[in-house]
């Protein structure tokens, strides 16, 4: 066995010397994922945030204030009418347009980084209890997911959401048994409808009066009646606000509705050719506010729960955030992300799942942070389109704990020593037969007190431990690789706790 694999490194340096590397035509780039400025509740401005990072080694910045801060509760049946809103900061407020020039701007003053534009999209949220009854809560509002890479003012300003629109529920099969389903929905409607009709026609009145001076000649006065107008006016204002009068696809007062008002939101973004990621999905949030509901002022909770579920609910997202706040559940080998990878080798999901490292930078006075979390991006070039490319293709791992300033991977690629052919991370190496084999390369910029782990995981199992202490520069050869369609392979660093996890690079047989 050892002559065997002794023979079969001596191919691989014969064939590295003869054709290039996977990594070889890619750019790292050090990305900063998700500022939020005082857009929507950070701590700088925009401008200032720009020379934030312009002050920082980053590569590049994508910026991604809310979309949207705004509640709505309303009196059933006339919810979208007769209903009380919160509206914070955010891009809506801002301005879509302002938002997104002022990004193009800062990034043409700050020439050696990249500043991109995006938003944390917030979609759904829901009602629990009752203003009346004192107990009211505000559910969900904190899940969200960052999107950015798309072209237009419009594709950002028309993005899914419970205060933009999410849709409307179309009749699909039966017409009866759609219209039996929204009975009370079209009811409501039919009867607005006649009665805005009744009041319409009631305001003018002709009165009839008989002139005896003119030979019984009959004369006609005209009045308004003014209760009519009023009726006029207040249900035709509600037929509007249920215009084009079909019950909406999700709304805040019927309790959790699943994935589904997220769903929603990633097939649009993918409609316009975007990037979604799922932002910490392992947090949880509660606060308590006061807020002023008019004759009914009180407190109402905040409350947010974990939704690391929503990873394998939803699909054709483009990844999520590993780092700091996904990798209890999510990205731990064994765990979620392995789930969802497995289903695309198994041919259950179109699109493979990717890992980032996210920020969530904001109120920050250490400006050191801003290197805390990164995702390093391997572009084929550096600019917008490069990173965008590179992220959707998955040509990147995430750090934490400020790794990434310390340790730098510097190549991992798969080979497949029959034909030549490789495939560095977020690709997909045809493997004609085994074995496959696998170059590590990661170095140290700074002296490690002590050596660091390097494991290299096939799908959830780990088969190879390196140790690190300036540099890693290994060949491994996997002589039995499953016999699956097709498996992947990942690299973590870390035995007990990890700060730096690859994408993966899958092997198709």
């Amino acid at each position: 066995m050892r002559t065997c694999t002794k023979s079969i490194l001596f191919i691989i340096l014969l064939n590295v010397c003869l054709f290039p590397q996977a990594n070889d035509k890619y750019i790292r780039l050090k990305t900063g994922i998700h500022f939020d400025s005082k857009v929507s509740g950070g701590k700088y401005d925009l401008v200032e945030l720009g020379a934030i990072i312009d002050r920082s080694d980053l590569d590049v910045a994508i910026i991604t204030d809310h979309d949207n801060m705004k509640v709505s509760y309303g009196i059933a049946p006339f919810q979208n009418l007769l209903k009380y809103s919160i509206e914070e900061n955010s891009i809506s407020t801002f301005g879509v347009k302002n938002y997104l020039n002022l990004i193009d701007q800062i990034d043409e003053t700050f020439k050696d980084v990249i500043i991109m534009p995006g938003v944390e999209a917030v979609p759904f949220y829901y009602w629990q209890g009752s203003p009346m009854n004192e107990n009211l809560r505000l559910q969900n509002w904190h899940t969200h997911l960052l999107v950015f890479g798309m072209n237009s003012t419009d594709d950002f300003k028309n993005l899914p959401s419970l205060a933009n629109g999410i849709g409307y529920q179309s009749p699909s099969g039966h017409l009866f048994k759609y219209i039996a389903t929204y009975f009370m929905y079209f009811s409501t409607c039919l009867l607005a409808i006649v009665l805005f009709l009744i009041s319409l026609f009631s305001i003018v009145r002709r009165k009839t009066t008989l002139d005896i001076a003119r030979v019984h000649r009959k004369s006609y006065r005209y009045r308004i009646s003014w209760i009519a107008l009023v009726f006029a006016v207040v249900f035709g204002i509600y037929l509007k606000s249920e215009f084009p009068f079909l019950p909406r696809l999700y709304d805040q007062y019927h309790d959790n509705q699943g994935a589904g008002p997220f769903q929603r939101l990633i097939d649009y973004v993918n409609e316009k050719n975007g990037l979604v990621f799922w932002a910490h999905p392992e947090v949880s949030h509660t606060e308590e506010r006061t807020v002023n509901i008019p004759l009914v002022p009180q407190k109402i909770i905040i409350e947010t729960e974990s939704y690391p579920q929503l990873i394998s609910q939803t699909t054709d997202y483009t990844g999520f955030a590993v780092f700091w706040e996904g990798f209890k559940i999510i990205g731990k080998p064994g765990g979620i992300w392995d789930l969802v990878l497995t289903e695309y080798c198994n041919g259950f999901r179109k699109k493979p799942v990717w890992g980032i490292g996210e920020l969530d930078f904001e109120e920050a006075n250490d400006l050191l942070l801003v290197t805390e979390t990164n995702t390093f991006v391997f572009a084929k070039e550096k600019s917008r389109q490069g990173v965008i490319d590179a992220y959707r293709a998955g040509r990147m791992y995430a750090t934490r704990g400020y790794t990434g300033n310390k340790i730098v991977l510097e190549d991992f690629s798969a080979y497949d020593m029959r034909t030549g052919k490789n495939a560095f991370i977020g690709e997909t190496l045809p493997l004609s037969q085994p074995p496959v084999v696998l170059h590590i390369r990661m170095k140290s910029l700074e002296n490690l007190k002590t050596s660091q782990t390097v494991l290299l995981f096939r799908g959830n199992v780990c088969i190879q431990r390196f140790r690190l202490s300036n540099l890693i520069d290994e060949w491994f050869v996997d002589e039995n690789p499953p016999k699956d369609h097709m498996f992947y392979y990942r690299i973590y660093l870390g035995e007990t706790w990890q700060t730096l996890v690859t994408n993966p690079i899958f092997v198709k047989r």
